[in-house]
């Protein structure tokens, strides 16, 4: 379980041995000084990243636009991203202000669990087949953690 995500940990935090699904919805203060002393397109620098860090005594941060890792020791605790951040990150890291205010990660949902089955149910028309047609992928921001 979690092998995908604690390789994407491990790029950044290579002491790090396991990776956990967050258990409940936390609430993080993004203050002016962070927002000022933040780094663009920087998965461990941004507002949000400096901010978790703060807030929960983090050893490191790992904050994408659709997860987010807070790192103590050798674990790593895994969030999901709202679009309300996802929407600051990308306005962030294309040169604008990361708005201060309270902002929140997400404990996974059921389904979004680290080692949940993905899918549907094999007898469901269309089932397995590529998806045909342009996939966006936004321009101008850090790079998409992979994690299925």
């Amino acid at each position: 379980m979690g092998v995908r995500a604690l390789g994407i940990v491990k790029k950044f935090f290579p002491k790090v041995t396991n990776v956990v699904d967050g258990t409940k919805t936390i609430i993080i203060e993004v203050t002016k000084k962070d927002a000022d002393t933040a780094a663009r397109r920087d998965h461990g620098g941004c507002a949000m990243a400096v901010a978790c860090k703060r807030k929960l005594e983090a050893d490191g941060v790992i904050m994408s636009v659709a997860s987010a890792y807070i790192v103590k020791g050798k674990k790593a605790t895994r969030y999901r991203v709202p679009e309300s951040v996802s929407r600051e990150i990308v306005a962030f890291d294309r040169n604008a202000y990361f708005e201060p205010g309270e902002y929140r990660l997400v404990k996974p949902s059921p389904t979004e669990k680290l080692g949940a089955r993905r899918g549907g149910n094999a007898t469901t028309p269309g089932a397995g087949k590529k998806r045909k047609g342009y996939n966006h992928f936004t321009g101008g921001i850090r790079a998409t953690l992979k994690e299925s």
